[in-house]
């Protein structure tokens, strides 16, 4: 009687179906994450993707003002401007470009890091920034993700070895690119530092050249623009593209290659995880470069070419046709991965 007056309350769960419904969640969870994980990096790399894009459009926006595209260095080597300031007012930064002083010009410091040059050196851009990477500094100064194509041999931009004579064995001619580095360079005529003398052979330099639209004979949808480049943790100074040293990329380099780069005059740490070798010495055999590189799942990197398109180029393409992606006048037949 007292039974049906006072009804007992309902049964609490037990510790073992607690647990039950635990590692129930825990597997759902499990399920879920990767599948999470997935969007997330397919976001970040259609984000990157249309980084490449947009920096695409502003270098063919520049060609259109000037009729060249843009130089991939200042005219006096590493530290008087890169790419990155020309290209400012065509990325919706004009602001910034209008208080850089003295791109390409010759001063006592590296115009990175004094004045109002320092304070744009400093100013972190989305649009050069790929969010499958972990932004980076070096002082006050910013690092980024995207760097030009430089051609498929070194920074030189002459045949590998240095000084040896295309079409002999072992020699791998330069197939010219779309931008200008540290052209024509043998290590021995070229203007010495602070660069205000002619050098010894007039046919040496200058740096930075900028290449016209027309010269690009293999075809803009042949021919890579730019591509990607990892931040450099700590002092390492890969990915600080205010620097003409670490602003562009060679093909001579696989994507995401186990070779190290050739940071020279600069400082570079090799890592395993992500991927970064590297070296600061350079020799006329493997001579002063840097590859492109990329934290994006499925092993490859984005580029951009003189077109204007993107694409994902995988690490395992033949490594002949990758270099003959990077040349602007190579005259080699290319059988586009994409």
């Amino acid at each position: 009687m007292i039974g049906l007056l006072f009804p007992r309350k309902g049964r609490g769960f037990t510790l073992i179906e607690l647990l039950v419904v635990i590692a129930i969640i825990a597997v759902l969870i499990g399920l879920l994450l990767p599948a999470v994980q997935k969007v997330r990096e397919a976001a970040a790399r259609m984000s990157c993707q249309n980084n490449l894009k947009q920096i695409a459009l502003a270098n063919m926006n520049y060609e259109s003002s000037y009729g060249t595209f843009l130089p991939g260095v200042g005219k006096n080597g590493c530290c008087w401007g890169t790419w990155m300031i020309p290209i400012l007012p065509y990325v919706e930064q004009d602001n910034l470009f209008k208080i850089y002083v003295n791109f390409g010009g010759l001063d006592p410091l590296p115009r990175y890091t004094g004045g109002p040059n320092a304070a744009i050196a400093s100013t972190r851009l989305k649009i050069f920034t790929c969010p499958s990477d972990t932004p980076q500094s070096w002082g006050n100064w910013t690092k980024h993700n995207y760097v030009l194509n430089a051609g498929n041999t070194t920074f030189y931009q002459v045949a590998l070895p240095l000084g040896c004579t295309p079409g002999t064995a072992g020699c791998t001619p330069f197939g010219g690119a779309p931008f200008g580095w540290y052209c024509n360079s043998n290590l021995v005529n070229d203007s010495p530092f602070p660069y205000t003398n002619p050098p010894t052979d007039p046919s040496k330099g200058p740096m930075g050249t900028p290449q016209k639209f027309g010269d690009i004979t293999d075809g803009t949808s042949n021919t890579m623009m730019a591509s990607e480049c990892l931040q450099g943790r700590t002092n390492d100074l890969r990915g600080f593209t205010w620097w003409g040293g670490a602003a562009g990329f060679t093909a001579y380099l696989a994507p995401n290659s186990p070779l190290p780069d050739v940071i020279t005059g600069g400082i570079c740490h090799s890592l395993t995880s992500p991927l970064m070798p590297c070296t600061t010495t350079s020799t006329p055999s493997y001579p002063r470069l840097m590859g492109a590189r990329s934290l994006h799942t499925g092993g490859g990197v984005n580029v951009a070419m003189c077109d204007g398109s993107v694409h994902f180029v995988p690490n395992a393409i033949d490594i002949n046709v990758w270099r003959a992606m990077s040349t602007s006048h190579g005259g080699e037949p290319v059988a586009l991965p994409f």
